[in-house]
């Protein structure tokens, strides 16, 4: 009797689980949500990629075109197929060759200053842009060469990014100090001017 009394004192109830504990681990063994969770884990990841490689081919690809322009534009300066280059000539004809750039001659600042070799004194890096903040037409350093001489031709024109939102659009926006919304493309040419102006009667 007393054995038997002993051993129903020994075994334990048996304690069912609360609800609570029953849903964590339901929570816990399910594989619901999986797919959603790398979703959301991976798709930061992928758009930041997806943006800077957008923005990166079409920043190479509008630089390229931008000194395409100016090369072409170069060419015809050097050889006297443009008469008396002005500001509008050397603009159009740049962005005429340039094809991609959105709103070029809106854009497009440009410069073209002779240099001496004899007497040779730096050039500013710095290439000047249009600035949106001022009113009117930008003044701009358009001196004519002559015969032999050395001419550098500068331009730089401000894009808007692909991808404004986007990590690479908003660091180049950022960067620049002239537009709320653009950045800043520039490229330099040099060149000699070729002896096709008459002078003294003579070439």
């Amino acid at each position: 009797m007393m054995r038997h009394l002993l051993g129903r004192r020994a075994t334990a109830p048996v304690r069912r689980p609360g609800r609570l504990t029953q849903a964590l681990r339901h929570f816990r063994r399910s594989e619901a949500g999986t797919a959603s969770i790398e979703f959301v884990l991976l798709f930061p990841v992928v758009w930041m990629l997806f943006g800077l490689t957008m923005e990166s081919g079409m920043y190479g690809m509008q630089q390229v075109m931008l000194e395409r322009g100016l090369d072409l534009t170069v060419r015809e300066v050097r050889l006297g197929l443009m008469e008396e280059p002005t500001r509008e000539k050397l603009i159009a004809q740049t962005c005429k060759y340039a094809l991609i750039l959105n709103n070029c001659e809106n854009s497009l600042r440009m410069e073209m200053i002779p240099a001496d070799v004899r007497n040779w004194k730096a050039i500013s890096r710095e290439v000047p842009c249009i600035d949106r903040s001022e009113k009117g037409v930008p003044v701009m350093n358009i001196t004519n060469g002559g015969n032999n001489q050395l001419m550098v031709l500068r331009a730089c024109v401000l894009i808007k990014p692909l991808l404004p939102l986007a990590e690479l659009g908003r660091t180049l926006v950022a960067n620049n100090a002239n537009s709320d919304d653009e950045y800043a493309l520039s490229v330099t040419s040099s060149y000699v001017m070729e002896p096709f102006q008459i002078q003294g009667g003579s070439l």
